[in-house]
Order: C-alpha cells, then sequence, then structure tokens
C-alpha cells in the first residue's frame, strides 16, 4: 500500500520545481519572490454576437482549464507584458498573455475608470446578471422560474434610496472610487451600443440592450457578496423540524454545540476565543431544553412560503426541487481553503489561498492587477466590487474563505390575531414595516435557454407582493398567527466591509491587515503573510453576543426575552498574529477553542477530528517540518486537491474491522482490503479513464455507515445529516458519515462493508474488485454567459488559486 504524507509530498515537491523553476524566476532582493495563479477556465467571459451560434469569443474563456487541471499557474508577478491601451488619457492597461489586465491610472480617479473599463469589456453580460440577481429582477429576462429568487432579494436586502443611504456613508475616497468605476464600466456600455460586433452575445439574445450602471447598482452587488459570501441564512427551521420530529436529545446528538476533537485554526495554546462569553455547559444544556418546548408547539412553514401576501396578479407555479437546482445561481458561498507559513528569523513566508466557489464560464471571480500612486495590488474579486479582495501586494499576501459563523437568527414573531401585519413585542402591539413590490416575469427567448442550460417558463405577467419587516428584520415566512422574521448582524452595514478590504490592498505588514479587519462587518476569516515573516489569521465582523438562557440552533421568541447582548468587541473576535508553530490553515473549520456550532447550514464544522482541514494540517506540518518551500506549497496543493480526506486516517479502522474477519459476513474483507489497498487518490486513472476500485468502495462505505449510524436518531438524522456533501467537497464526508466515523465500531464497518459489497458487485456486474472501477469523477459546471464550458475533472480545490513567496 502506498504511504500517506511526506514521501508523496516531497516527489511531487520535486516535480513542480523542475516546472516552476523555468516559468518563474526568482528576483533577488524582491518583497515577493515568486507569485503564480491560475483562474479557470479563463479571465475572460467574452462572447460575440455570433458566438452564440458558432462558438466565436474571446481567446481566454478557458485558455487557463488545461493548466489547472494539469496544477500549472501562471506567473503572477507585477508587470507582465502584453498587449497595451490607452482608453483615456492617464490611463493604460497592458493584458498579458493570458488576458489579465493590469491597469495603471495617473492617480485614483483614472485607475478606477480603468478598472471598470476593462472589467466591462471582460465581464459586461456577467455584470448585468449580477446587477440583476442582486437588486431581484432576474426574472425579467430569464422568466417565472426566478421570481421566488427576485422575491427573496427584494425581501432580504434593500430598497434603492437604502443602498444610497449606506453609499453616501462612506468615506469622500471611497464613493470616488465608486464613481469612477461605475464611469469606465459606463464608457464601454456607450462603445458596445455603438459597435455590434463588440456587443456581448448575450443580450441580443435575451432581447435588450446593455444600459448604464449606476453607483446604486454596484452598492448592491457589493452588499450581496457581503452578506452571502460569507454565510447564508440559518437551518433554523430545519432544525425545529428536527427537534419537532425526534426530540431535543437526538437532535444535540447529530448536531451538537461542540464536540470532543474540533480541529480550529488558532491552536489552543495561542488562546480561547469563545462564542458566547462566559456561558457554562449547564446554560446550554437548559437552553437547549427551554427552546425545544418553546418550538415544540410552532407551525412549520411550507418549503414554497415567501412571506409575502400577494396584492394583485398571481405567483407562478412553484418549480419543482430539480428546477430549482437548475437555476442560474450568479453569486455562490462554497468551501476555501488557505495556508499561510511564516519565519520571522529568515525573513521568508508562504502563502496559499484557493477559494472554492464552484466552477462556471466565465468565473464568478475577476482576476486583474491594479497600479496607482499609493496602491500596488494583483488578485481577484467580484465584477462590480473595485476592491481586491484575495491576492497580493508588493509586501503582503492575502486571502478568505466563508466564515460560517452564526450572523443572522430567525425570530418567532406572535402575530395579533385578525391583524396580519401587527405584531407584540416587549409587551405593547407594534406594526410592521411594508412595501408593495411588483415583479414582472417574461419567458427568455429560445435560443438562450439551450445556450444557458436555464430552466424557465413559458409565462409571462407580473404580481405585486407586500414585503414586510419587524423590528427584527424581514419576514421570511408566514404561518397562522406566526411570522419567522430574520435578523442580519450586519444589516446596514455591508459596505463597511469595503473599507477594511481597501485599507488590505495597500497593508505594508501584517499589522496593518490587522488594524483593517477591525473595520470590516462581514464573516470571512483572513489570512495575511507579509515579506518580514509575519503570518496571521482573523475571523472579523459583527459577531452577536447571543444570550445564553436560549438554544443558539433554533428559532428564538420575538417578544423581546432572546434579544442579542450587541456584538463582540474586535479583541474578543478571534484572531491570531504568529503562533509559535509558525503556520496555519484554514479549510471553512471553526475558529477557535471554544467556538460553538452556531444556526448555520455549514454546520459541517461538527465533523470535528474528520473534519477536512485534519488532511491539510497533515501536509502542511511535513512541509514545515523538514523546510518550506514554493514547490513544497504546490505539492500540498496537489495532494489537497486530490485525495478523499478521510482515507488517510480510517488505516487502524479498516484494520481492526479486518482483525475478527472469520465472523464478517460474506465480502466484508474483500471491500475492507479493496480500501487499504488504494492510497486515497481519485485522480489516477487508467488507460481507460477509470479509478482505482477503492473509490467506489469508499464513497459507498461512507453510506452504508451513515445508514447504521443515522438509523437510531429517527427523522432528525435524515433532516440534519442525511445529504450528500456539496459539490465543491465530492469526496468528503457529510455531517452523517463523520458522525459515523465518529460512533460506530469494527462490528457494524464489517456489516457495512457486506452492504457495500452487495451494492457493488451488482452495479459492476462482478464480486472481483478489480472490476469496481468507475470513471473518474467530473465537476457540475454551470454558465453565467452564453458558452458551456468544456469539462472539468473534480477536485477540492479553488475556483481561484494564489501561491506566493515573500522574503526581504
Amino acid at each position: 500500500m502506498r504511504r500517506f504524507g511526506l514521501g508523496r509530498v516531497i516527489r511531487l515537491a520535486l516535480v513542480s520545481a523542475l516546472a516552476l523553476a523555468a516559468a518563474v524566476p526568482a528576483v533577488a532582493g524582491a518583497s515577493v519572490i515568486q507569485a503564480t495563479s491560475v483562474l479557470p477556465p479563463g479571465d475572460s467571459g467574452f462572447v460575440s454576437v455570433p458566438g452564440v451560434a458558432s462558438g466565436t469569443g474571446s481567446p481566454h474563456l478557458y485558455d487557463q482549464q488545461a493548466p489547472f487541471i494539469a496544477f500549472q499557474r501562471k506567473d503572477a508577478m507585477f508587470g507582465q507584458a502584453g498587449t497595451v491601451e490607452t482608453p483615456m488619457a492617464g490611463v493604460r492597461i497592458v493584458r498579458d498573455g493570458f488576458g489579465v489586465p493590469s491597469v495603471s491610472g495617473a492617480d485614483p480617479y483614472d485607475l478606477w475608470w480603468g478598472a471598470g473599463y476593462a472589467t466591462a469589456q471582460d465581464r459586461l453580460a456577467e455584470l448585468e446578471v449580477f446587477r440583476r440577481a442582486t437588486t431581484g429582477h432576474l426574472s425579467e429576462v430569464l422568466g417565472a422560474s426566478y421570481v421566488p429568487m427576485d422575491i427573496a432579494v427584494r425581501r432580504d436586502f434593500y430598497t434603492g434610496s437604502e443602498l444610497g443611504q449606506m453609499v453616501d456613508s462612506l468615506s469622500a475616497s471611497l464613493r470616488a472610487r465608486y464613481e469612477a468605476y461605475v464611469a469606465g464600466i459606463n464608457a464601454w456600455v456607450d462603445h458596445v451600443n455603438s459597435t455590434p460586433s463588440d456587443m456581448p452575445g448575450e443580450f441580443p439574445a435575451l432581447g435588450i440592450l446593455p444600459t448604464h450602471f449606476s453607483v446604486t447598482d454596484l452598492a448592491a452587488i457589493g452588499v450581496y457578496l457581503a452578506r452571502t459570501t460569507p454565510n447564508t441564512d440559518g437551518d433554523d427551521l430545519n432544525n425545529l423540524h428536527a427537534v419537532q420530529a425526534s426530540g431535543p436529545q437526538k437532535f444535540n446528538a447529530i448536531l451538537p454545540l461542540r464536540i470532543r476533537g474540533q480541529i480550529s485554526t488558532i491552536p489552543r495554546s495561542e488562546g480561547l476565543f469563545p462564542s458566547v462569553p462566559g456561558r457554562t455547559r449547564a446554560q446550554e444544556r437548559r437552553a437547549l431544553n427551554r427552546s425545544a418546548a418553546f418550538v415544540r408547539g410552532l407551525p412549520l412553514p411550507p418549503p414554497s412560503n415567501l412571506g409575502v401576501e400577494v396584492v394583485s396578479g398571481t405567483l407562478p407555479p412553484s418549480s419543482s426541487a430539480g428546477d430549482v437546482r437548475s437555476l442560474l445561481q450568479p453569486i455562490r458561498r462554497g468551501g476555501s481553503s488557505m495556508v499561510a507559513i511564516g519565519d520571522r528569523k529568515r525573513h521568508r513566508a508562504f502563502f496559499f489561498s484557493g477559494p472554492e466557489l464552484g466552477f462556471s464560464a466565465p468565473e464568478e471571480l475577476y482576476e486583474m492587477e491594479l497600479h496607482a500612486p499609493g496602491l500596488d495590488v494583483r488578485g481577484v474579486t467580484a465584477p462590480g466590487a473595485p476592491v481586491i479582495a484575495i491576492g497580493h501586494n508588493a509586501h503582503v499576501a492575502f486571502g478568505l474563505t466563508s466564515g460560517l459563523s452564526q450572523t443572522n437568527a430567525l425570530y418567532v414573531e406572535k402575530l395579533v390575531p385578525g391583524h396580519p401585519d401587527e405584531y407584540y413585542f416587549h409587551g405593547t402591539v407594534r406594526q410592521m414595516d411594508c412595501r408593495n413590490e411588483t415583479f414582472s416575469y417574461h419567458p427568455p427567448p429560445t435560443s438562450i435557454l439551450n445556450p444557458l442550460g436555464l430552466v424557465s417558463s413559458p409565462l409571462a405577467g407580473s404580481v405585486t407582493v407586500r414585503l414586510c419587516r419587524t423590528v427584527h428584520g424581514p419576514v421570511q415566512e408566514r404561518v397562522g398567527n406566526y411570522a419567522y422574521a430574520r435578523r442580519y448582524a450586519t444589516w446596514g452595514r455591508e459596505v463597511t466591509t469595503l473599507q477594511g478590504l481597501a485599507d488590505v490592498d495597500s497593508a505594508r505588514t501584517v499589522f496593518d491587515v490587522n488594524r483593517a479587519m477591525a473595520e470590516v462587518s462581514w464573516n470571512e476569516n483572513m489570512e495575511a503573510a507579509d515579506d518580514r515573516g509575519n503570518i496571521g489569521y482573523w475571523h472579523p465582523g459583527l459577531l452577536p453576543i447571543r444570550t445564553a438562557g436560549w438554544d443558539e440552533r433554533l428559532p428564538y421568541p420575538g417578544d423581546g426575552r432572546a434579544e442579542w447582548k450587541g456584538f463582540l468587541p474586535v479583541s474578543e473576535r478571534p484572531h491570531v498574529i504568529n503562533p509559535k508553530q509558525g503556520w496555519l490553515t484554514n479549510w471553512n473549520n471553526i475558529p477557535s477553542q471554544g467556538w460553538t456550532t452556531g444556526n448555520d447550514p455549514a454546520s459541517e464544522r461538527v465533523e470535528g477530528p474528520w473534519f477536512r482541514v485534519r488532511w491539510l494540517n497533515h501536509l502542511v506540518r511535513g512541509v514545515v517540518a523538514h523546510g518550506p518551500s514554493f514547490a513544497a506549497i504546490n505539492a500540498i496543493v496537489h495532494s489537497e486537491g486530490t485525495t478523499a480526506e478521510q482515507r488517510p486516517f480510517i488505516v487502524l479502522r479498516l484494520r481492526a474491522a479486518l482483525r475478527p474477519i472469520r465472523k464478517s459476513p460474506a465480502g466484508a474483507a474483500v471491500v475492507l482490503r479493496a480500501i487499504l489497498k488504494w492510497d486515497g487518490s481519485y485522480n489516477e486513472v487508467d488507460s481507460h479513464g477509470t479509478v482505482d476500485p477503492g473509490v467506489a468502495a469508499w464513497q459507498e462505505l461512507k453510506d452504508q455507515l451513515q445508514k447504521l449510524a443515522l438509523a437510531p436518531l429517527g427523522e432528525a438524522g435524515q433532516l440534519i445529516a442525511g445529504g450528500e456533501p456539496n459539490d465543491e467537497h465530492v469526496f468528503d464526508v457529510n455531517i452523517g458519515q463523520a458522525y459515523a466515523l465518529r460512533v460506530l465500531g469494527p462490528a457494524a464497518w464489517r456489516r457495512a462493508a457486506a452492504a457495500v459489497y452487495v451494492q457493488l458487485t451488482g452495479r459492476f456486474g462482478s464480486s472481483d474488485p478489480a472490476r469496481w472501477r468507475s470513471p473518474r469523477a467530473m465537476f457540475k459546471q454551470s454558465a453565467l454567459g452564453a458558452e458551456q464550458p468544456p469539462p472539468m475533472p473534480f477536485f477540492d480545490r479553488g475556483t481561484f488559486e494564489q501561491v506566493v513567496e515573500l522574503g526581504s
């Protein structure tokens, strides 16, 4: 059996070193010694008008996909050579061989004008999709299926005037940045409207023309990103259902607030950062029982409930679950990983960041380089957001992963009988703040449906609905005499994150990043490394101090008994600079010991010692012990992205299950030995493109173990943990599978393995495990434009990747 860990990593490092030595020469004395990046399928998303039919468009639509599959990256140092354009006096755009624009401005206005102009050149159609998605107007061009999505956006976010007030709250320099950026976008809009050959093909396919953008349009994109990329709404109602179905104890077994062996980014020796300071375990137990009693009699809204009253017209028929999954999802939240290794004695640091947002054509992210007096930075952002969110400048490399901590809560408002817009709060009757919104929907032209792969409806019409808010926030569901309102910690303050990220872009040290993180409202994890060998990690944002008397996983009573107690002070938000171990990782795991689950649906962090970051930590520890190098970091990325994360750590479990094999059901030993022989890679294929038999055996074994473990938990087990790992982590474990790994002994493993033997024998038509070879897994890609991307093998790795070596 192939050994796991350093041997494999070092072999990969040697191969990577040979390729990278020729591609990216080190520059002696530079603050950034080496930097590489890759953004598959490519940086551009431009498809010309004829391209809808013929496939013509930018040469940079897919030019990074093949290197990505081969684990190669392009040079991401400043000043790459390329073609030059000067669209306006004071603005210079140089596009390198991969079409990545390097924008230089004589002053900040020129820089951001050029950034907007270059972004629109590459991603104008995507900007249009983002504008409609984040303001609730997708159904106007994509059809009735998108009405529920549009209602949810307008319900849960802001009106145009509210967005304008948020923009006005920005500093004068950031308002000016937005104005310059939108002016550059609109200059390109004017150009394509007068030059049909440069018109993106999606516009005529949808039967619309590009129109000018406003600062408010772009602010809507930024606000949406700031709230949804780090977190989604909590899973409170599903948790409520689980408690009602199976009781609080079984619910708590599968979704505990904390479990033994949870892996945190901040080592315990560097301090504890409790999510609810001062709360005791006894208080947690009492809170669960109290909340369970409160929710026991609450009505559960149906899944299609939007919490709105129809004023006129008719809501289109609800889409099926399959149709909903097929809808265009322009902005997504996914898993992401990052690594920072620092050596202050040698003034050397290594940094990796890989945001996982799924793969689409074009990507949600956009790479560019920016230069103006006081600013030199390269990295990625979302089109419409005038800031580099992940990247490097001349002294600091920085990255983000989804924070996943609880920054919202669902409150149950008791309505006044006969008065559906009135509710009780602190013993008095309150009136909801309501407004009417009209949603018009039109089926898209048939020509766009197949290229985009969209599901839509032939219906056309409009519906006017009443959207309401309580003191807690927008009403998301109504049933009987109850309304469920969502409170957001970032309400009205999402744009403040822009200031903090802008300060990171110009940071000269990790300590500058530390100050910048105090300004952000969102809850992304941030890591950074500088050219002096400093590294740091932050779990920032407006983190509510929740009352200790109610369970955070379940809906709160809205009558005033369960209000937040403010937000954690900056000093109490999880953070660390220069930990003694000399390295930091994050793969969406908990930030610190003492941090609890919360209500977020990404409660996968309760997987504890079986969480995917354990494999990443194992790789990083080995590299640090033997001396980090640029090639070794590349080898970590390869092994992280091609290995089933739990496979290296189940050897003892497999062997324990095999020991009394004479007592095992038929076929169990065959399955267990097949998995033992497999090295954990789902990337290596034979001449027929099929993977090792251990892949199918392990995937099926996880499912069978989960069935055995969840059976005693009743409906709660299926509600909380019955699904599959998400699309970004196909070979990872879900909550239920990790629960099975924690609680099941050797006898259960043998029973599960026997069931696997039966399943695979039937699927492959053979009891010989050598025949259990399946095709390599492919990624489920989506289209955000008129092109379908070429096939992409599955990897558990970033949508964008950067590796940076810094030193002085």
